[in-house]
């Protein structure tokens, strides 16, 4: 199991599931953007997933949507996910988000 992947449940109790379904974290790094009232944030443990937005909420929102669709895209074509090891850290002014992000 890749280090950013969360513990998957076995088949579903409700004996209606199709089974476990992939889990991971997605790292996110927040910062204002200078002289403006939006934020910027990135994917920290996956190199060229970028978005800016008004709230955090937005932000985080097309962060996920993105990284789910990259994700999805490696394991489609059966390919290793470049993960960023370690994940950047935040720096000064920075916050950090984790998101699990199920497939």
């Amino acid at each position: 199991m890749p280090s950013d992947s969360l513990p998957q449940l076995s088949d579903s109790t409700c004996g209606g599931g199709p089974g476990s379904v992939p889990v991971y974290n997605c790292v996110v790094i927040l910062s204002p953007i200078a002289d403006s009232s939006k934020l910027r944030g990135r994917i920290a443990n996956l190199a060229g997933i970028a978005a800016d937005g008004y709230t955090e909420r937005d932000v985080l929102i097309q962060l996920s949507r993105r990284f789910k669709t990259v994700v999805q895209e490696y394991a489609r074509c059966a390919q290793a996910i470049p993960w960023i090891e370690p994940p950047d850290s935040p720096g000064p002014d920075e916050q950090q988000r984790f998101i699990p992000v199920h497939l």
